[in-house]
């Protein structure tokens, strides 16, 4: 139940993810076409706003289907019986690492929303809208090495492993 529960919600944030690339396609788009109508509208910074958004929004998604570049030099050539140690102790860091940048992004987007910060453009948006998406990204990221983790503490093979793209080999 939690672990399709935490796949549902990385796979929303991959359609998110998406959602908010073609965004920027669009907005970029809107301000070429302004242009040359001679109305010149400013998204200068939107487009910045969803990168960040596509991007850590994609996280967790591109993590459990196995798409992430990953260095499985050091996992694939070691000894069968050290394999599931390297795997623990890559997986564990990683969570560490996420579960600090998630943890610290969102006091940040907390501390933005608190003191009403605006970005510096012209369109003057508020920046805990695309700090939490930034924050939310991390979030589930951090859900997913939790649960990547639990499965090779238990013994059983990963989604990152199963799920590998085959266009590479």
């Amino acid at each position: 139940m939690l672990r399709s529960s935490i796949n549902l919600l990385a796979r929303i944030c991959g359609y998110l993810a998406a959602f908010f690339l073609a965004g920027i396609a669009i907005a970029t788009f809107a301000q070429i076409v302004a242009r040359q109508m001679g109305t010149p509208i400013e998204t200068t910074e939107l487009p910045g706003f969803f990168l960040a958004a596509s991007t850590f929004l994609g996280l967790a998604y591109t993590f459990v289907n196995g798409v992430h570049v990953r260095i499985g030099l050091v996992s694939e050539f070691a000894p069968q019986t050290m394999r599931r140690a390297v795997e623990l102790w890559a997986c564990l860091i990683g969570a560490l690492i996420i579960g600090y940048a998630a943890y610290h992004m969102t006091r940040f987007t907390a501390e933005s929303y608190r003191f009403g910060d605006l970005s510096p453009g012209f369109m003057a948006v508020p920046l805990w809208i695309p700090q939490s998406a930034v924050s939310f990204g991390l979030g589930v990221m951090f859900l997913s090495m939790l649960e990547q983790l639990t499965l090779v503490a238990t013994g059983r093979v990963p989604d990152y492993e199963t799920n590998k793209d085959s266009a590479v080999e």
